[in-house]
């Protein structure tokens, strides 16, 4: 008994940050979920799907801004988080680096929405939803994931959820109110953003100009996990668009559905490695990982045995008879779950805290290239691609990156 007290003592913090994060992806989770069935409902599959298109298109853009931040800047904050001085010029080198690729952003934005016809023709829907880009931009969850107070972030999310949760059911009323759905995500989402940094500013971090080569040094730093993080939004992103080329809007919220029922396990199971990532930073404890290994694995396994079985019901349940026919393509896509919490943990936790970030990199470039290259031969020499084929070459490509880590990893010794 004194001994299990004494664990629990000992890792008090990851358990409090674990518990926090837990709320956060909760919230994240759930209300999407209560939302869904009533915007499938009022707006129609493919109002709705159209929707999550423009999100999937702005999504490349948000992991342009985030530049790979939330793992090196997490990094550095936790390393120098009792040095005031030093946190304000890592804070300030972040901000001013996304300022700046939030500007190449909308500019590119802009062309696109000019060249596209299909985006032209929605135009308004595309610059509502850049507000997650704003988002991106200015809200520093690096900074309290580094300092390891995650009550922050859950505070904020469930201010800005309850928000977006009200307003989505005051106002929303029939397929013409479309366009109020990113306009009350923006809403919710930039009070967030102004509230975390009245945070920031009450805990004695203050933003300075960065001389150029201190700039170029935290980009360099960075660039690495943002290439790494940019293949794999690809691969990610690249199943909402290639559906929405290949079928129609409808169709993109099936898959759509699909993705959000396989990450409730997968947000929840990352916690586990967000919250040691800290620790891992610091100690470097290969027993320690292992351990996590074993229980995030048992876990993700035990969710995929649940939703294999339960397929049907959670659909009916979540997006009602409409949505039943994605059944099938649920039931392979969230065999990615295992394979995606292993890359991670290996990812975060073994490779990059141990200096590999190039590994990681490699890892997501290949299984991005492997899943393009995959989906392109099957659609020239295939009369009929499902969206099953399509949701297990998405499996497929996770798999290859786990394999590739797991083999960096034994062959560099960190595990």
């Amino acid at each position: 008994m004194v001994k299990y007290s004494e664990q629990l003592k000992k890792h008090r913090k990851i358990i409090e940050n674990f518990s926090y994060l837990s709320i956060f992806q909760l919230l994240n989770l759930l209300i999407p979920l209560i939302v869904f069935p009533y915007l499938i409902r009022v707006l129609g599959g493919e109002k709705y799907g159209l929707i999550i298109y423009a999100q999937a298109v702005i999504g490349y853009f948000v992991i342009l801004i985030n530049f790979g931040f939330n793992i090196t800047a997490t990094k550095e904050v936790s390393i120098h988080k009792k040095n005031k001085k030093k946190l304000s010029k890592i804070i300030s080198s972040v901000m001013i680096i996304k300022g700046i690729l939030l500007l190449i952003s909308f500019t590119i934005i802009t062309l696109l929405v000019f060249l596209i016809p299909s985006l032209w023709e929605e135009k308004t829907l595309f610059y509502l939803t850049v507000w997650m880009c704003l988002y991106e931009f200015i809200f520093p969850i690096y900074y309290f994931q580094g300092i390891e107070e995650m009550k922050y972030i859950t505070i904020i999310t469930l201010i800005s959820r309850l928000i977006f949760l009200c307003l989505i059911f005051l106002l929303i009323e029939d397929k013409s109110d479309y366009l109020l759905v990113p306009i009350i995500n923006g809403t919710g989402a930039i009070i967030a953003g102004i509230i975390s940094q009245i945070i920031i500013a009450k805990k004695g971090i203050k933003y300075f100009w960065q001389p150029l080569y201190v700039l170029k040094f935290y980009f360099i730093k960075s660039y690495v996990m943002a290439l790494a993080y940019s293949s794999n939004a690809l691969k990610s992103n690249l199943n909402i668009v290639l559906v929405k080329a290949l079928f129609s809007y409808k169709e993109v919220a099936y898959f759509d559905l699909a993705l959000k029922v396989s990450r409730v396990g997968t947000s929840f199971l990352e916690l586990i490695s967000v919250s040691v990532f800290p620790k891992m930073s610091r100690e470097k404890n290969i027993f320690f990982l292992r351990k996590i290994i074993y229980l995030s694995l048992t876990l993700s396994v035990l969710y995929v045995l649940f939703v294999e079985v339960s397929a049907p019901l959670i659909i009916s349940l979540i997006g009602g008879d409409e949505m039943l026919d994605s059944v099938p393509l649920l039931r392979v896509i969230v065999l990615f779950v295992p394979f995606q919490i292993l890359g991670g943990l290996l990812g975060r936790n073994s490779l990059i805290v141990n200096g590999y970030n190039k590994e990681v990199l490699y890892s997501m470039a290949l299984s991005s290239f492997i899943y393009v290259i995959t989906v392109l031969v099957l659609y020239l020499f295939l009369d009929n691609l499902s969206l099953e084929l399509l949701g297990a070459v998405f499996v497929f490509s996770f798999a290859f990156d786990t394999g590739y880590r797991y083999i960096k990893c034994r062959f560099y010794k960190i595990l």
